[in-house]
């Protein structure tokens, strides 16, 4: 028994003297608990905890995108006339072909055909008012060699307003009409209105004659 002893002891003396160690490793926690590392020793007893490193999410970025740029805004072009070799511009002015029934022309009235003619006038940013002006100082029933009907000779006509938005011209007139007959009131209505057409900024006209539609003023003629 006493050799037994003996054994016993000096088997605790090397082990202590050794130094053995034991490492047990807790498991894994789902993060963010820590991993606990524990380090036994006989003597002393250590325990060393470990926090896992934790991995840091990179800021996020929120990417604004810019405002769609303005666009700039569309413009008119600029209309261009034909000059005469004197400097004046030429604008046209429509008369009509009787009984024609649209062959030299736009086919208006009782068979016949609007004419466009060019005549000069001095140059002027408002060629629209300024090609009306014209057409209402032709005070000849027949117009040139080719001898062109004139419906609006005997009228007495005054342009006082003329706008031009998005395409529709507004013409303002002052003044009388006098028709030579039941024909004459769609010639008159084709010869203002195919003179303001002849420009490419006005697609559509809406004439007036002391305040009231071109068409009432026709209709009681």
């Amino acid at each position: 028994m006493k050799a037994d002893k003996l054994l016993v002891l000096i088997t605790i003396l090397l082990l202590t003297a050794c130094g053995r160690f034991e490492i047990s490793i807790e498991p894994t926690v789902t993060p963010p608990a820590p991993l606990i590392a524990t380090i036994t020793a006989q003597n002393p007893t250590h325990t060393v905890t470990t926090l896992p490193t934790q991995q840091i999410n990179p800021t996020a970025t929120l990417t604004i995108p810019s405002s769609t740029p303005l666009l700039p805004t569309a413009t008119q072009a600029p209309l261009i006339l034909p000059t005469s070799t004197s400097g004046e511009q030429l604008v046209k002015i429509v008369l009509i072909a009787l009984e024609d029934n649209g062959q030299a022309g736009t086919l208006v009235g009782c068979g016949d055909s609007a004419i466009p003619i060019t005549v000069a006038i001095p140059p002027t940013q408002g060629v629209l008012r300024a090609a009306l002006e014209k057409l209402f100082s032709a005070k000849n029933q027949f117009y040139g060699e080719a001898g062109y009907y004139n419906a609006l000779y005997q009228s007495d006509l005054e342009v006082t307003g003329v706008t031009i938005e998005q395409g529709k011209a507004m013409i303002h007139l002052t003044g009388s009409v006098t028709l030579g007959g039941v024909c004459d009131a769609p010639r008159v209505e084709a010869q203002i209105e195919q003179t303001a057409l002849q420009f490419s900024t006005v697609n559509e006209v809406n004439v007036f004659i002391n305040d009231v539609p071109l068409e009432d003023v026709l209709s009681t003629q």
